[in-house]
């Protein structure tokens, strides 16, 4: 009788351990959620957005005379990414929600020089356009400190066509 007992204890045990557990991790959850989902499900799969006249994008502005490789161009693009993304969400939420709801749209174009570069950004700003320029730290391909990507916005893309329209896809 003591291992039948044990057992079917065992069981009540464990069966209210997963259950406490499960609802503790949902109420817990739900305390973390953001009160307005920025990214809303399906959003990630889709291909057709309303109104593309006022489409949001991000420029990512890679300096070409630097000569990266791929893989260098990407982390630094990626950098720049989170670094536009952390700097709308602190400056201006209702640009990055535009910008997520047409899909996070980023664009990978050429800078030829630092001075081309930091024309960009000095443009961006007179059009009050966030901008963020990336340094690196300088570990495999380039110089400490080497501004290697701009990127612009999130913003309209009407705007963006004026700060960078004349530059080329990367």
């Amino acid at each position: 009788m003591g291992i039948i007992a044990s057992t079917s204890s065992l069981i009540i045990f464990s069966t209210g351990t997963l259950v406490g557990a499960t609802s503790a991790f949902f109420l817990i959850r739900s305390r973390y959620l953001p009160k307005e989902e920025i990214w809303k499900n399906g959003t990630e799969e889709r291909f057709e957005f309303e109104d593309p006249k006022d489409e949001y994008r991000l420029i990512m502005g890679v300096r070409n005379d630097l000569k990266m490789q791929k893989g260098k161009v990407a982390a630094q693009c990626g950098h720049a990414a989170v670094a536009a993304y952390a700097k709308a969400l602190k400056q201006k939420p209702k640009t990055l929600k535009n910008w997520l709801r047409y899909g996070g749209t980023k664009i990978a174009v050429r800078v030829d020089s630092e001075e081309e570069m930091i024309k960009i950004d000095l443009h961006a700003k007179r059009l009050n356009v966030l901008s963020s320029i990336i340094r690196d730290a300088g570990q495999t391909q380039v110089a400490p400190g080497s501004r290697t990507v701009i990127a612009i916005g999130p913003a309209p893309k009407s705007v963006l066509d004026e700060i960078t329209g004349h530059l080329k896809l990367y």
